[in-house]
């Protein structure tokens, strides 16, 4: 069966609300400078125990500057023009080609099913978002295993 275009991008929101990916609204080098200045003010303060507290404290104030600025997939891929749909639900598709399903709860059940597939699907959605759209990308298990 063919799957429909909105039952794809249904499907590529929900997997990647749940799988926590986000793009980044400004810049996470303004986080990184932040950081980087209170570590280094703290070693120079405190030596070796300053660097640690400095690094703490510079990380929490890095994060706290970038609260908000994150965006989840979903409100993303609500945002993009309709070309840039049709070309991701076409690069997802192209995966799920060898599958049977009819619509977006038939698709959905079937990818959370498969860990292999869920993985190719969010690692599309990382790909397509990074270089389609050039932003910055964060998700959250790609970090955990030394990933992007």
């Amino acid at each position: 069966m063919v799957i429909r275009y909105n039952d794809i991008l249904t499907v590529v929101s929900t997997l990647g609300d749940e799988e926590g990916i986000g793009v980044t609204v400004t810049q996470s080098a303004k986080g990184g400078l932040i950081a980087g200045v209170c570590c280094t003010l703290g070693g120079v303060l405190g030596g070796p125990p300053g660097l640690a507290v400095g690094g703490a404290l510079g990380g929490c104030v890095a994060a706290y500057v970038s609260r908000g600025k994150f965006k989840p997939v979903s409100e993303v891929m609500a945002e993009l023009p309709e070309e840039k749909k049709r070309q991701l639900a076409e690069a997802v598709r192209r995966i799920v080609a060898g599958f049977d399903a009819a619509d977006a709860v038939e698709l959905l059940a079937l990818v959370q099913g498969n860990a292999l597939l869920k993985a190719k699907i969010a690692q599309e959605m990382v790909t397509f978002l990074g270089s389609q759209l050039d932003v910055p990308v964060i998700h959250p298990q790609q970090a955990a295993i030394g990933g992007q």
